[in-house]
């Protein structure tokens, strides 16, 4: 196996390679590589040149990879922010509340705030952990999280309220799983 990995154009982080039928990827994150792969041999394969080149430790199948827990099922896997969510939501004291079914309620007329702001650093933080699930496992949020962020700099308690009905709805959602079929059939990471 020689070392010409293409890089992703829009990722730079992103190395793949084909090998006949089968293909490679490597991910990086400051110092955590994820491999992933078509079979067995290709990811060892890899494993093995990089190993050549860096120091680095073997960590076998991937569980958890940057807070996203990673089960690997029947026909491919599936990408899960449950325990982030939990930790998440006992954090911003909202584990013990009533679920709600949507992640924003689209009739609620949202303005600027000319008042002085409600709580704007815990607002910030609660936009903040959100938009992580909303990048990695949970893409429904998106909309609430993009109206929501734009009173980041002085939120009123109607944004607030709004903000905390979206911490409900992950209440509701918090098992829900992002299901990837046929897809690689190998996953390391180092």
């Amino acid at each position: 196996m020689q070392n010409d990995f293409v890089v992703n154009l829009s990722d730079s982080c992103v190395y793949s390679k084909r090998i006949g039928s089968d293909c490679v990827l490597i991910c990086l994150y400051v110092d955590d590589v994820l491999i992933l792969g078509t079979n067995l041999l290709v990811v060892n394969e890899t494993k093995k040149l990089l190993s050549s080149l860096f120091e680095m430790k073997d960590m076998g199948e991937v569980d958890v990879v940057l807070g996203i827990k990673i089960q690997k099922t029947n026909t491919g896997f599936s990408l899960s922010q449950s325990h982030y969510i939990e930790k998440m939501s006992k954090k911003f004291d909202q584990f013990d509340v009533t679920p709600v079914r949507t992640p924003y309620d689209p009739t609620i007329q949202l303005r600027k705030n000319k008042r002085p702001s409600a709580s704007q650093t815990e607002y910030a933080k609660i936009i903040g952990s959100v938009m992580f699930l909303m990048n990695f496992t949970h893409p429904d949020i998106a909309y609430g999280i993009s109206r929501l962020s734009h009173y980041t700099h002085n939120p009123s308690q109607e944004h607030c309220n709004a903000l905390l009905c979206l911490l409900k709805y992950l209440k509701d959602t918090i098992d829900w799983c992002l299901h990837f079929n046929k897809f690689l059939a190998v996953l390391g990471i180092l």
